[in-house]
């Protein structure tokens, strides 16, 4: 709860001197997936790549149905995502939606019997970010979805999460 607080005031108190977006930024997110990302501002200011690897459903859908079958803990995802990003006027938020790929890898339970499977799809995302004034870091939240193709046509899973990234 003091995290909050803090952050809070920080987005409250310091709309001045905001951290600079550089060429690179690694963050770390709390929330499905959970893990690190690594992400390039490409030259026209108005677009980024990022590639995440982290934990996979232990926040939603620990035990959801799946095919025939239900999921049965946590996995793997790896995904790449092409981002729009823009700042919100001369505050220090910036707002960043786009869209990717994305790899998994997870167990589920087919008539008593847990069976691996390695799920691909497509990705979309949506977030808020804002530079912690006079710093390289910045917090972010996001929103976004999970589509899988092969093996299971159409299935979803919700994604989101907070973290916080360092700008160099």
């Amino acid at each position: 709860m003091k995290k909050i607080a803090f952050i809070c005031s920080l987005m409250l108190f310091g709309f001045s001197g905001f951290s600079q977006y550089k060429t690179w930024a690694v963050g770390a997110k709390l929330g499905d997936p959970s893990g690190l990302s690594i992400r390039h501002y490409l030259s026209n200011d108005k677009n980024a790549l990022e590639l995440n690897v982290g934990v996979y459903g232990a926040l939603w859908g620990l035990r959801s149905p799946y095919r025939d079958g239900h999921f049965d803990g946590a996995g793997l995802s790896f995904s790449g995502i092409y981002l729009w990003h823009q700042q919100l006027g001369n505050s220090p938020l910036r707002c960043y939606y786009g869209f990717g790929g994305q790899i998994t890898s997870r167990s589920y339970i087919l008539a008593s019997k847990q069976t691996a499977n390695t799920g691909i799809g497509g990705v979309g995302q949506a977030g808020l970010e804002y530079g912690v004034p006079d710093s390289p870091l910045s917090v972010f939240g996001e929103l976004g979805l999970y589509i899988e193709l092969v093996p299971a046509f159409f299935y979803t899973h919700p994604q989101g999460g907070l973290g916080v990234r360092y700008n160099f």
